[in-house]
């Protein structure tokens, strides 16, 4: 796998017309220097931006270069001055967001079936209107592009098209095509599917396009998410990006979920996060340190590289404040990648994800869930579509959400009559026969008509409750019953279910204290809940949900990679270089708090001590050392203890 530049900075310049002397204050040698000294690897810099300005001397388009640019050469100065001090320079394109474009070319324009275009009303601040692939545009774009590929020949070391979203469009280009391929206009889902097909031929044809130019160049296509929508067009791709803002609309819980199943396409990946308190756009502020220490760390932890968003102000000149922020970081960072880069992550499970491959950006509910309770349970697990294969896991995961069908089924069951595992819930892998893969051992009956459901705390499943106590499940289940396996959970129903006149309390009736039922049940390899459990952690998060999961994993794998004393909040991720003969614990203890109305914030490392970790891995490893500060650890009958863990710690085992 060829490896990417570790250690880069995305600059923002998206500038507006109506600001003079851009560009005015730029030194070039400074601008270089500033990024050497903040360990900078690598800096894309602009060649047109959402605006749809230009950053250069065009040629081809004079009239789109930025008509406040005073230093013409910005970009090739740039590019060259990086260089100079060993910094990649790639280059950034904008593609579905370029309102100079949008204003003078509205037959480029996505429309939607009324004819309206995708985007706010023009009236409105901001450059969001959407443009189609599809159209006259595409050819613009490719020349624009040809001319960075010209200009730069051989200093070009890559391009990062921006804003490449599957975006249904009915603009008349797009109808023609579809008329003539016999797809219906009215189905929004035949529309989304031909919107995915224009997009996965765009990114083929315009990689094809810049390695005609220059073979070496990488090529990444952004639409904010890396998941299965991006699966069939990977060979267009170099790398991935996974833009990952926790401030703006992704969250802290975005990251792992889409660097689990990325890191499963068989490239080389970096996170990307911002030196913004908020979003893009924020000139004028300064994550907390240990906010942008959590997030590169945490990208390092899975062997990415990282990316941290800044914008260049229309002066030219880099924040210092900023540039301090990110070197005292990236300075961290350097000093730690060698014990991540290049790695292998070492994984027992793997969760099925229903995250569908025509839209970006809709991550299900189960699998944020999902991703959540099993990083608090330290279970070293990949997520994975249904397509891929699951060997080498001795977990599988099923979501509720997970659609079954004839082929999902044979390949499940196939995994366990092998010797794997199987944890499912509710739905997951159900047909559209309303039937589970044989090894689960149960029917489906149909949705539960009284709930909540009061789980009885007895058995294995339970250790760690209060035995005998009931515990709600908020969410309605699934009635099941059994043909081979064996029940090993049971509830009791309400008096009633609240709806209409029949109502108590406050939120729900309360447990009637009837006669138990059965909601989860094993059948050898299987265990399988009738409940909701991973949709259930998302919206509420209940201890005793988690506790019950962990069990079952517990009862299935006897024991995991790895297991701890620490809290929940602290996360362990394990890397192994068999080149170098040793495996990684990279352990995090940063906690988000929601300190704002919008956002979580991370103001300080959470300092750890004595913290105990159980490692289970194949290997003779007697020896274990805190890198890069070479200090030896304690390591006896394969527990090893870290005197202090001060935000971010690696534990080399060898």
């Amino acid at each position: 796998m060829k490896q990417i530049s570790p250690r880069q900075i995305h600059l923002d310049f998206h500038t507006s017309e109506k600001i003079p002397g851009i560009a005015k204050d730029f030194d070039a040698e400074e601008f270089a220097k500033q990024a050497k000294k903040a360990h900078i690897s690598s800096m894309t810099v602009f060649a047109r931006c959402h605006h749809g300005w230009l950053y250069y001397p065009s040629k081809k388009f004079p009239e789109r270069i930025h008509p406040g640019l005073v230093n013409k050469n910005l970009l090739i100065e740039q590019v060259k001055a990086l260089h100079k001090y060993g910094i990649n320079a790639p280059v950034y394109i904008t593609v579905q967001w370029d309102y100079k474009s949008a204003n003078e070319h509205p037959e480029w324009l996505i429309r939607k079936r009324d004819g309206a275009h995708e985007g706010p009303a023009f009236t409105d601040p901001g450059f969001y209107q959407s443009l189609c692939v599809n159209t006259g545009y595409k050819n613009f774009l490719m020349e624009q592009t040809a001319e960075i590929c010209e200009m730069l020949g051989s200093e070009l070391d890559g391009i990062f098209f921006d804003i490449v979203g599957i975006r249904p469009c009915l603009c008349s280009a797009c109808r023609a095509e579809m008329k003539k391929d016999g797809i219906d206009a009215h189905d929004d889902i035949q529309v989304r599917n031909f919107a995915k097909k224009v997009m996965d031929r765009f990114k083929k044809e315009m990689t094809e396009f810049v390695h005609g130019f220059n073979k070496d160049c990488t090529v990444f296509y952004n639409a904010g998410h890396v998941g299965p929508c991006t699966k069939s067009s990977s060979d267009a791709y170099s790398h991935f990006e996974l833009e990952s803002l926790p401030s703006g609309s992704w969250g802290y819980l975005h990251f792992p979920v889409t660097a689990r199943y990325a890191r499963k396409l068989g490239k080389d990946c970096l996170g990307m996060t911002g030196k913004f308190h908020t979003d893009w756009g924020d000139f004028h502020s300064l994550k907390n340190q240990a906010a942008l220490e959590f997030e590169c760390f945490r990208m390092l932890s899975y062997g990415f590289a990282s990316s941290i968003g800044d914008q260049l102000e229309p002066c030219g000149t880099l924040n210092p404040a900023t540039y301090k922020l990110i070197g005292n970081v990236y300075s961290r960072f350097e000093e730690r990648e060698e014990w991540a880069r290049p790695s292998v992550p070492v994984t027992e499970a793997a969760v099925v994800t229903s995250e569908v491959d025509n839209f970006e950006f809709k991550i299900p509910e189960t699998l944020m869930g999902a991703s959540q309770m099993l990083d608090e349970l330290a279970l070293q697990f990949d997520i994975v579509d249904p397509d891929m294969s699951f060997d080498g896991y001795k977990l599988l995961i099923i979501p509720e959400d997970v659609k079954g069908n004839d082929k999902f089924a044979e390949k499940v069951n196939k995994f366990v009559a092998n010797g794997g595992k199987v944890i499912a819930f509710g739905k997951g892998g159900l047909n559209e026969s309303s039937a589970y893969p044989e090894c689960y051992g149960v029917s489906y009956t149909g949705e539960t008509e009284k709930y909540p459901d009061f789980i009885v705390a007895e058995g294995e499943l339970s250790n760690g409750l209060e035995q005998d106590n009931e515990y709600v499940i908020y969410l309605k289940g699934e009635n099941t019953v059994k043909n081979s396996a064996t029940p090993v959970l049971f509830a009791r129903a309400p008096y009633f279910s609240r709806k209409g006149d029949s109502f108590c309390s406050h939120k729900y009736t309360p447990s009637a204290k009837g006669e138990k039922y059965p909601v989860a049940y094993r059948n050898g390899n299987v265990i399988f809940f009738s409940h909701h459990m991973l949709t259930q952690y998302r919206m509420a998060a209940p201890n005793w949900c988690k506790k019950i999961v962990g069990n079952a994993i517990k009862q299935l794998l006897g024991e995991q990679i790895i297991t701890h004393n620490g809290p929940s909040t602290m996360s362990v991720s394990v890397l192994a270089q068999p080149e170098k003969k040793r495996v990684n614990l990279h352990i995090l203890s940063y906690i988000p708090v929601r300190k704002s109305a919008t956002i979580d914030i991370i103001e300080e490392r959470t300092v750890l001590r004595n913290t105990q970790i159980k490692v289970n891995i194949e290997g003779n490893f007697t020896k274990a050392r805190l890198v890069p500060e070479n200090v030896q650890l304690d390591f006896k009958d394969g527990v090893v203890t870290v005197p202090e863990i001060n935000g971010y710690a690696i534990v080399e085992l060898s």
